[in-house]
């Protein structure tokens, strides 16, 4: 005989329960699609807002995102936070708006419905840094909040909703904002300055294992971008990103081939925002670069100078080299470039560009036949008369002079 299989007795509190958090599902899946933009059917979306209860004024509303720290992971963790900052933030906010909230692991979204009220949000600010303060003095979360702007069509949520993501991920960026509107956003730049001789001047730091330099030219770039927190997240990024190439170039023979995953700086500042902390992580490559370097001076020594002179030694024979054609060949002014040359050399770029062009004057005059003024045009003196002063100046002898001594040495040699 088949026994039968005992039935499942629902309580009708349990049902009600069940009913109550599907609902609650649903109305937060839903919300979310059309703020993402997945929902784009107006007539859908008014449907389903009035079966859910979702009530959007079409006489103004706006999205405000929370997102905080994403050091929490741990899915209980989540939750308690998103409980903790939601209650805090709506009970501000209800008092004076209606809203509606959808929630995403580290985000919170809240639509209010600002013409039900003559107070606008920016004079609860105080209130929500209050919060915001307090949560983290409480429980160690930190939390940013994004603002949009006043919308008045149910069309517009995914604009809404877009301009409050961007507004909260430059709150994050910053070290000391956490609340960030839409027209904040707008008037920050896109420009950034990461001029081609810091650039240079940063390589060349490296290159000579120079760290505390190095570590100063990305100090005062970083500085000097952000301390008005005038430069939009995604340009803030491409600095850091711009900074991270110069390093990898300033690393001898393709250094940075296989880099380490652990010292990898793109794919460990992707998961940062933070300046402070993206800086870090500059600043940590910056020294692994300066060492690697430090370890390769034993079999090869880097200076500018050793680049200059190749420089010059391929081009020496062009009457348009001069400094300021290796400066704008190093994109550095030419003071500067002068200024590093004769630091490390003792000698001005002038005397290196003039003792380069002697040298191989005095090739040319002990194996060719040619006259004094075809070599001075061949080592790149459009004046013949140029050519010999500084010839006699760096040998004492004209160039004449070198030739004849030279000639008669050789023959006696060979006698």
């Amino acid at each position: 005989m088949k026994r039968k299989k005992p039935k499942i007795r629902y309580s009708k509190e349990k049902l009600k329960k069940d009913l109550i958090q599907q609902k609650k599902t649903l109305k937060n899946n839903f919300l979310l699609n059309v703020m993402r933009g997945d929902v784009k059917d107006l007539k859908y979306i008014e449907e389903n807002f009035e079966q859910l209860g979702i009530f959007i004024s079409q006489n103004g509303f706006q999205i405000i995102t929370i997102e905080f720290d994403g050091a929490v992971d741990n899915n209980s963790e989540i939750i308690f936070s998103r409980f903790i900052i939601k209650n805090r933030v709506k009970k501000i906010l209800s008092t004076y708006f209606s809203l509606q909230s959808a929630e995403l692991l580290h985000r919170i979204s809240m639509i209010i419905n600002t013409d039900e009220s003559s107070i606008i949000i920016e004079k609860l600010q105080s209130q929500l840094q209050a919060a915001i303060e307090l949560i983290y003095h409480d429980h160690g979360i930190r939390c940013f909040i994004g603002i949009s702007h006043i919308h008045n069509n149910i069309s517009e949520i995914p604009d809404a909703y877009t301009e409050s993501l961007e507004a909260v991920r430059n709150a994050a960026m910053q070290e000391d904002i956490n609340i960030f509107y839409a027209a904040d956003v707008e008037k920050l730049s896109n420009q950034y300055e990461f001029t081609i001789e810091s650039e240079y001047r940063l390589i060349n730091y490296i290159k000579t294992s120079n760290k505390e330099q190095a570590i100063n030219i990305i100090e005062d770039v970083v500085y000097e971008n952000t301390k008005n927190h005038n430069l939009k997240i995604g340009y803030v990024q491409c600095l850091m990103f711009d900074m991270v190439g110069a390093i990898i170039r300033s690393v001898k023979e393709k250094g940075f081939s296989s880099i380490p995953v652990e010292k990898d700086p793109i794919r460990i500042m992707k998961e940062y925002t933070n300046i402070v902390e993206m800086k870090q992580i500059l600043l940590d490559f910056c020294s692994y670069a300066c060492e690697l370097n430090l370890s390769r001076k034993e079999t090869q020594k880097y200076s500018i100078e050793e680049e200059i002179n190749q420089y010059i030694k391929e081009n020496y024979f062009n009457p348009d080299l001069n400094v300021s054609m290796l400066g704008e060949t190093f994109h550095l002014t030419p003071a500067y470039l002068s200024k590093i040359y004769k630091s490390e050399t003792g000698n001005s770029l002038l005397y290196a560009i003039n003792s380069i062009r002697i040298e191989a004057s005095k090739k040319l005059l002990n194996e060719t036949d040619l006259c004094v003024n075809q070599i001075s045009q061949l080592v790149g003196y459009l004046y013949c008369n140029a050519f010999i002063r500084f010839f006699k100046k760096q040998t004492g002898l004209t160039p004449g002079q070198y030739k004849n001594l030279n000639q008669k040495q050789k023959k006696t040699s060979d006698e």
